[in-house]
C-alpha cells in the first residue's frame, strides 16, 4: 500500500517535486498536493508578461490538469492548510477537513513586504506577488491613471514593466543607490536603469518612503526629502518573507526560513521543506532554480536514494522590464580576483567576467544573455579557463573556433 504523501503548496517548487517523485519513487507514495490559490501550479516568473499582455493567464500553467491525474496525484487547491498535528501525522485544512501523512512537504513559499509607513492601509496600496494580484493590477492598469511602485528589485521592476507596457504612467522607487543590488554591480545597474527609463518607467534611486497621502484613496507618496509623487495606487515590491508561520506553530524549527539540513529535512523527522520557505545552512534562496535543485535531492532522499544537497550557485537569468539580466556567482570580485569588462553602452551591452585562481567564479551579462548558461556550467564546474580566457568574454562560439584552429 502506497504511503500518503502531502505537499503544502502549489507553486514551482511542488510543481518540479512532484514531477521528481514520480520519476524516481515508483509507486511507494500516494501524493496529495495541498494549494491555497485557487488555480494550477503556474510559472510565477511569467506574472510580469501577463501585466503587459504579452502572454494570457492560462498559458503560464506548468502541467495540465489531465498530468496530475494521469499520475495519481490528488490535488486540492483553493484550500489553506491551518495547522499540523506533528504527534498524529495530521494536515488540517480550512473548513475543518484533515488528512493524514506519512510524509509532509511544506513548500509554502513567500509572502510579499509591506512597508509599515503611514498610509500603506489606504484603498489602492497592492502587492505584487502571485497571480490574484495581477488580476487587480490589470483592472488598475486599465485606468491609466499614476502608479507608484516601491521597489527596485526583480518583483518591482516587473510590475512596473508590465503596468508601463499595459499604457500606465509609473514611477519606480528604489532605497538603494542602484537597481537590483544584490544582482548586479553598479555599471550593471546604471545601465539596466537606462534601459528601464526608455521604456517610459521614471526611475527614483535612493528614494525612502515616508508615507502614502490620501483621505480613504491614496493620491500620492511622500518621500523621507519632502518630495511628493503624486499617484492613485501604490503598489509594494519591495521583497519578500518566508511564509514559515504553519511551521513555527507547529513547533517546528524557524529562522528567517523553515530550518532543513542537507536532506531538506526539518526539526521534525518526517517532514520536510523546500522552496522559498527554507532556510539551509543559513540562507533563504527565494530563487526557482535553487527550488528545483532541492526538489531533485528531495525526490531521490524519500526514494531511499543517496542524495544531499549542498547549497546553491546562485545565478538570476531573466527578462528584467524587457532587458536581458544574468549574473551569478561572486560577480563583485573578492579580494584577490580580477575582471575582464566589455561594456557597449550604444547598443545596450555589458559583460563582465570575475576569475580566482585560473578559474571563472562570477559573471553578469546585460543586454546580451546568449552565453549565460554557459558561464554558468564553468562556474559551477570551477574548470581552469587559461586555454580559453582571450577569447571566452565573446562566447562560446567563438571561443571554440579559436581553440579549433
Amino acid at each position: 500500500m502506497s504511503e500518503p504523501l502531502v505537499i503544502v503548496g502549489n507553486g514551482m517548487a511542488a510543481a518540479r517535486l512532484v514531477d521528481e517523485l514520480v520519476k524516481t519513487s515508483l509507486g511507494r507514495y500516494a501524493i496529495a498536493v495541498i494549494g491555497e490559490e485557487p488555480r494550477l501550479a503556474y510559472n510565477r516568473v511569467l506574472l510580469s508578461s501577463v501585466l503587459a499582455g504579452e502572454i494570457a493567464s492560462p498559458d503560464i500553467e506548468l502541467k495540465p490538469a489531465h498530468w496530475w491525474r494521469d499520475r495519481g496525484v490528488t490535488l486540492k487547491y483553493g484550500c489553506r492548510a491551518t495547522e499540523i498535528d506533528v504527534g498524529r501525522n495530521e494536515l488540517k485544512i480550512a473548513g475543518d477537513e484533515s488528512i493524514e501523512f506519512s510524509r509532509l512537504v511544506l513548500a509554502t513559499g513567500s509572502t510579499p513586504l509591506r512597508l509599515n509607513v503611514p498610509g500603506a492601509e489606504l484603498s489602492g496600496v497592492h502587492t505584487f506577488r502571485d497571480s490574484r494580484d495581477v488580476d487587480l493590477l490589470l483592472s488598475l492598469a486599465a485606468r491609466r491613471r499614476p502608479v507608484v511602485v516601491v521597489g527596485g528589485g526583480l518583483l518591482g521592476l516587473e510590475a512596473a514593466y508590465g503596468l508601463a507596457k499595459a499604457g500606465t504612467p509609473v514611477t519606480l522607487l528604489h532605497l538603494m543607490d542602484r537597481l537590483m543590488e544584490r544582482q548586479l554591480d553598479a555599471p550593471a545597474a546604471d545601465l539596466l536603469k537606462t534601459l528601464v527609463e526608455r521604456k517610459g518607467i521614471k526611475v527614483l534611486l535612493n528614494a525612502n518612503t515616508a508615507r502614502i497621502y490620501g483621505q480613504r484613496h491614496v493620491e500620492g507618496v511622500e518621500l523621507a526629502d519632502g518630495r511628493k509623487i503624486e499617484a492613485d495606487a501604490v503598489v509594494f515590491a519591495a521583497g519578500i518573507r518566508p511564509n514559515i508561520a504553519l511551521a513555527r506553530e507547529a513547533g517546528i524549527a524557524v529562522n528567517r526560513g523553515v530550518v532543513v539540513d542537507d536532506h531538506l529535512q526539518t526539526s521534525a523527522s518526517n517532514i520536510f521543506a523546500l522552496g522559498e520557505c527554507a532556510e539551509h545552512r543559513g540562507i533563504c534562496y527565494g530563487l526557482v532554480e535553487p527550488a528545483y535543485e532541492q526538489a531533485n535531492v528531495l525526490a531521490r532522499h524519500l526514494a531511499a536514494r543517496e542524495a544531499a544537497y549542498q547549497g546553491s550557485v546562485v545565478a538570476t537569468n531573466l527578462k528584467v522590464s524587457g532587458v536581458s539580466v544574468f549574473s551569478a556567482g561572486d560577480f563583485m570580485g573578492a579580494e584577490g580576483s580580477e575582471s575582464i569588462l566589455l561594456s557597449d553602452l550604444k547598443r545596450g551591452a555589458y559583460k563582465k567576467l570575475v576569475i580566482a585562481d585560473g578559474k571563472l567564479v562570477g559573471a553578469v551579462l546585460i543586454g546580451e544573455t546568449a552565453d549565460a548558461l554557459w558561464y554558468l556550467e564553468m562556474i559551477r564546474n570551477r574548470r581552469p579557463v587559461a586555454s580559453i580566457r582571450k577569447d571566452m568574454m565573446f562566447g562560446r562560439s567563438l571561443t571554440q573556433a579559436a581553440k579549433a584552429a
